[in-house]
């Protein structure tokens, strides 16, 4: 006989529904309490992403969530041979905000608690110390300070050679491969979202947006102008085409605490709001954009018409290599990248005190 209760079950959270056919591959992410996680969306990135994965799992980052957007070039299975969430993501990049929209709804859904690192499959994490303690140690210093997110400058490495020439494979040392880097001559705008400065300069802005160094006198011209036409708001519109072409960012926060309210606004270069401490420790994000598939990835990024502006910086980078076919980006002031702490000796990232002494207890 069916006996029946008067207990009732508490209804369940209704979640939304994961927007633009965003659907798990398998099963959905479940990380456990205090799990650090990363998300990365790709395509076609097979041959970074191996390496990107093994920096993440010697960082103390096991699994990753990956979401993907139409590979072809077996990056999905690669994602789940390292043991990675994957999320189908088949709509369009562009309109996805570039896949802002993608990355802050599976975020949203399954990150609420957790530290995450929010990377693209070309860039790898390094802060102080990172040679030593895995991002768990800071991601607890960072919530005993108070600190709610990590900023990072992007440091563009880079192979010897000319870029045609790079062999690199999948799964090799990326650092070995492309090991050097020209320490930039950075400067700070003020934005008014967080982190409400981007940091500017290196060694992009050098080769390929030269006319947006203020140093040149054309482009100060430029920027005066400019500042004259801006404060008469008729006259933006039809002058715009006077404001100075802006070089690549290189400020990126992408280790934060995901909580109600966190939101990426433009990538990881703005966020909504996010509280920071005083002399906190920073970051360094590996840029390895700088491999032998650099012209064809250029090229598809201008077919399809995928990146901000119409992709007009990927435009300026076939220019440059159409002009130069043997092109590489060493020059006298390059030099190999050996650890965390030598940037921290150029001033590429800070260390504190605080920080040291966790870490050596550790």
């Amino acid at each position: 006989m069916r006996v029946s209760s008067n207990v009732t079950e508490a209804p369940r959270p209704r979640i939304a529904a994961l927007p633009d056919g965003l659907e798990p591959v398998g099963p959905p992410p479940a990380p456990e309490p205090g799990e650090v996680l990363a998300l990365v969306v790709v395509r076609n990135e097979a041959l970074r992403l191996p390496a990107m994965l093994r920096h993440l799992r010697s960082l103390g980052v096991p699994r990753a969530i990956v979401i993907d957007n139409g590979s072809e070039d077996g990056s999905q299975a690669i994602a789940k041979a390292a043991g990675a969430w994957l999320i189908h993501a088949p709509g369009s990049f562009a309109e996805s905000r570039f896949g802002i929209a993608w990355a802050n709804a599976v975020l949203d859904r399954w990150g609420r608690g957790h530290w995450v690192l929010v990377a693209d499959a070309d860039e790898l994490l390094v802060f102080p110390g990172s040679d030593r303690v895995g991002l768990p140690s800071l991601c607890d210093h960072l919530d005993a300070i108070g600190s709610e997110a990590l900023p990072t400058v992007m440091l563009d490495c880079f192979p010897a050679g000319p870029l045609a020439r790079c062999t690199y494979a999948p799964g090799e040392d990326l650092v070995q491969a492309a090991p050097l880097f020209e320490p930039p001559r950075l400067r700070e705008e003020a934005v008014p979202d967080f982190p409400y400065a981007l940091a500017y300069g290196g060694v992009r802005e050098r080769l390929f947006f030269p006319d947006a160094d203020p140093h040149r006198t054309a482009t100060w011209l430029r920027q005066r102008s400019w500042n004259l036409v801006h404060r008469v708001a008729p006259l933006r519109r039809p002058l715009g085409w006077l404001a100075p072409p802006p070089s690549p960012t290189l400020t990126k926060v992408p280790l934060l605490r995901w909580r109600e309210g966190a939101a990426l606004r433009g990538s990881t270069h703005r966020l909504a709001p996010m509280r920071l401490a005083a002399g906190q420790p920073t970051g360094v994000l590996l840029h390895f954009k700088f491999l032998q598939d650099f012209h064809a990835r250029a090229v598809d990024a201008v077919t399809r018409n995928a990146h901000w502006d119409g992709s007009r910086e990927y435009r300026r980078y076939l220019a440059r290599i159409g002009r130069e076919p043997e092109f590489g980006l060493a020059g006298p002031l390059a030099r190999h990248y050996e650890d965390p702490g030598q940037l921290v000796e150029l001033g590429l990232m800070r260390d504190s005190e605080i920080w040291r002494a966790a870490r050596a207890a550790v």
